[in-house]
């Protein structure tokens, strides 16, 4: 409702109180703390996503921005287009806005069109109590209904409905008809119709006006299809379905487009590329822009009374698509407009601009031949220096790749002992490993010296004229044949050494290898040989223990007797009341002493034995973990004082040959014992089945020093060996790696440095688990 105030009442009373308030405000606004940030409520009368409110609301955040003092903003919207229910306005709205808005303080409130107006005006005792307002939007004259010297200013949107009509009375002269499709359901709406029937009595002799309010979008969409050629489109007001719901903003100009090709106007520049030719406009971002910098004028200290109503003048804008459309040249537009979608302009040339053009252009293509002519010759003898550079690329290749194809290292060395030129072998060897380039010395590339090498064929080679050769040992333990062949020039004279290095480092190894496994052999047959000496004796030491035993016991009574007559005597230089004692705990030593020494020449029998290939029987890897122990029971003594075993009972029997399954333990054992570093470290030992892999397991872990990470790939290598100064061959862990995968099973190693190292061996088995 639009508040209006009598005349009498507003100077009487009014008046004079509003002067008492409007001097308060503008001291309140003096007093405002300098760092303290303005508390702005903005109002629009419509809802977000309205294109007109959109832009005022961006024309409002664009002039704000640019304060020097932070403006913190509050927001409403009053929805009064999609909710025209006089009981939403005055109730609902009413008491939502009441229950936000109350309690708070303004230093300043900006509206947008007449709803929002008229609820400030009718609150501006209660909720905006000295409070200045600036407004934009507005469709009417308000000065009556503003108070006398209220801290109230603004915008006004006054719609040129003339200039616009003449516009298109312009551009379409045979036009006799023009409809406006407006609303008289919103007050800005009812505004803006009266405004215009009253324009239209203007231009009643040029055309005929019909008015089409409020109607639905159906009834709306078939009448425009009835429409003759001669007939203008005025969109002044909103469109609703046939059930009074508003239209989105794209769904009303979609509407007008899809349904006729009449030429389109507004009034409002928010229609502007939605479908309108154009014309004389109102600014929705200009309105926010203007009243935004009205609030910052008086968030600086003037008065709002004393900014006089601002209304811009509509601007020229139109639509550069629907001037092509209706076939409207540029030329009928008016001075100073605005064009939008223009597509970018073809530039023209005079006369004299054309013919410069085309003289260069011809200069250009003179030049361009004389060029064209001398890159073609250029490019035959390019052609030419190419075939043959290829030629002789491909003789240089095939003469690569018969170097390259040697595989020994062939290097060219200079008098200067530098390398000129190796092949690819000879770059396996050393470049790769150390980095050489030719230029370097030899003795840089073999020894990574700086000092020529005593022993280097290749001076000797220099020095004597004849071929040399020497065996080399690299740093990191390679064993080279290294051959140098001297290259003479037609004088005589010795100009470079080619050298030829063979690797024979695994030669050399096999050959080692070979001589102790020999040995190895041998001594197994003397081990075997010793085992049965051995093993006489100690069944004749069983066989006569046992004799004494029973001698002894037969003896008993009667040295008893001879103790109880005449008292203690000696009996094997101890008393005999000692001995009497002792007497069964010796011959039990005696038993088992020989025993372990029969077990251990079994054991070592066993191990030393012949295996064939075809020798598989039953194994109880148990067994064969208690033989391994026996036999390196002596090592484990001296390595450590915490040897633990724990082995599962039940376990499936694997098939397979226990002299090889022994050999794979010990060769476990025994490594796991040299890595401890004291007493005091431990070795651990079990057996389990893993059901998941169906495979019995023997698990090796002691608490020594650790693989380092970059050794832990290569361990079960042949030859490959950290022990190779105390004896060690770098064969155990291989040979024991095959063993295992000849029967399908697998070693798998965990290490940490300094740590341990734990040791997996899989047998795989076909029974299940058996027992508890």
């Amino acid at each position: 409702m639009i508040v209006r105030l009598g005349r009498q009442f507003a100077c009487r009373v009014l008046l004079p109180a509003l002067a008492v308030l409007f001097c308060c405000a503008v001291a309140a606004a003096a007093e405002h703390p300098a760092g303290q940030a303005y508390h702005v409520l903005v109002l629009h009368s419509y809802h977000p996503g309205y294109p007109w409110t959109d832009r005022i609301m961006a024309g409002i955040q664009e002039v704000l921005a640019s304060s020097a003092r932070r403006i913190d903003a509050d927001v409403e919207y009053l929805d009064t287009k999609r909710h025209q229910d006089a009981q939403y306005f005055s109730h609902i709205l009413d008491a939502i806005l009441h229950y936000k808005l109350k309690g708070r303080t303004y230093d300043l409130v900006l509206l947008s069109d007449n709803e929002a107006l008229n609820f400030a005006l009718e609150h501006r005792h209660d909720l905006f109590r000295n409070v200045p307002i600036v407004f934009c939007g507005i469709n009417n004259d308000v000065s009556g209904l503003l108070p006398a010297g209220a801290p109230i200013t603004g915008v006004r949107a006054d719609p040129d409905f003339a200039g616009v009509i003449r516009q298109a009375l312009a551009f379409h002269p045979r036009i006799r008809e023009m409809v406006v499709i407006g609303s008289n359901r919103e007050l800005t709406d009812r505004i803006n119709q009266r405004r215009l029937k009253v324009v239209a009595t203007k231009f009643a002799d040029q055309a005929t006006f019909r008015f089409w309010d409020d109607l639905p979008a159906e009834t709306l969409r078939r009448r425009l299809t009835e429409l003759g050629t001669d007939t203008v489109l005025l969109v002044n007001g909103s469109i609703r379905d046939d059930a009074g719901n508003l239209l989105s903003f794209n769904e009303q100009t979609l509407l007008l487009r899809q349904t006729t090709d009449l030429p389109i106007y507004s009034f409002w520049g928010g229609y502007l590329g939605q479908g309108i030719v154009g014309g004389p406009l109102v600014s929705a971002k200009t309105q926010g822009r203007l009243a935004a910098a009205m609030a910052l004028r008086i968030l600086n200290g003037e008065p709002a009374a004393a900014i006089p109503l601002a209304a811009p003048p509509a601007v020229p804008a139109f639509d550069y698509l629907e001037l092509k459309r209706l076939g409207i040249p540029l030329s009928s537009l008016p001075a100073h407009y605005r064009l939008i979608n223009e597509p970018p302009s073809a530039y023209q040339l005079s006369p004299s601009q054309f013919w410069l053009a085309v003289a260069i252009v011809v200069s250009l293509l003179g030049i361009t031949l004389v060029l064209t002519t001398n890159i073609l010759r250029r490019r035959r003898a390019e052609a030419e220096l190419r075939r043959s550079e290829q030629s002789y690329k491909q003789l240089s290749q095939q003469f690569q790749i018969i170097l390259d194809g040697i595989p020994d290292g062939l290097t060219l060395i200079s008098p200067e002992m530098q390398v000129i030129w190796s092949n690819r072998e000879a770059g396996n060897y050393f470049n790769q490993r150390l980095g050489s380039i030719p230029g370097e010395y030899c003795c840089k590339l073999l020894y990574n010296r700086a000092s020529i090498c005593d022993n280097c064929p290749a001076v000797t080679a220099f020095q004597s004229g004849v071929d040399e050769e020497a065996i080399i040992t690299t740093p990191d333990g390679r064993v080279l044949e290294v051959k140098a062949f001297p290259v003479k020039t037609a004088a005589g004279e010795i100009s470079h050494v080619i050298m030829l290095a063979s690797d024979v480092t695994d030669k050399k190894r096999l050959l080692e290898e070979t001589i102790r496994a020999s040995r190895l052999a041998s001594l197994g047959e003397l081990a075997a040989g010793v085992a049965h000496e051995i093993n006489n004796p100690n069944a004749l030491i069983l066989l006569n223990t046992e004799l004494v035993k029973k001698a002894c016991a037969d003896a008993g009574p009667i040295l008893k007797k001879h103790y109880e007559q005449h008292g203690d005597f000696l009996l094997g230089g101890l008393p005999y009341s000692e001995m009497r004692e002792e007497m069964p705990h010796l011959f039990s030593e005696m038993f088992d002493g020989a025993g372990r020494i029969k077990r251990i020449v079994e054991d070592l029998k066993d191990f030393a034995r012949a295996d064939g290939p075809e020798l598989r029987e039953a194994i109880d890897l148990n067994e064969a973990v208690r033989a391994a122990l026996r036999l390196a029971g002596n090592t484990i003594k001296n390595a450590t004082n915490r040897l633990t075993s724990e082995l599962a009972p039940g376990l499936p029997l694997f098939i397979g040959n226990l002299q090889r399954i022994e050999q794979v333990v010990v060769n476990l054992v025994m490594n796991a014992c040299q890595a401890l570093p004291d007493k005091e470290k431990g070795v651990a030992i079990d057996t389990y089945y893993d059901a998941g892999r169906r495979a019995c397991v023997i698990r090796v872990s002691d608490e020594g020093v650790g693989i380092p990470r970059e050794n832990l790939p290569h361990i079960t290598d042949p030859f490959f060996t950290t022990k190779r100064e105390s004896g060690g061959t770098g064969l155990g862990l291989s040979v024991s790696m095959r063993i295992v995968k000849d029967y399908g099973g697998s070693l798998e190693f965990h290490s940490a440095l300094n740590e341990g190292t734990t040791v997996h061996l899989y047998l795989p088995v076909e029974q299940e688990v058996t027992g508890p």
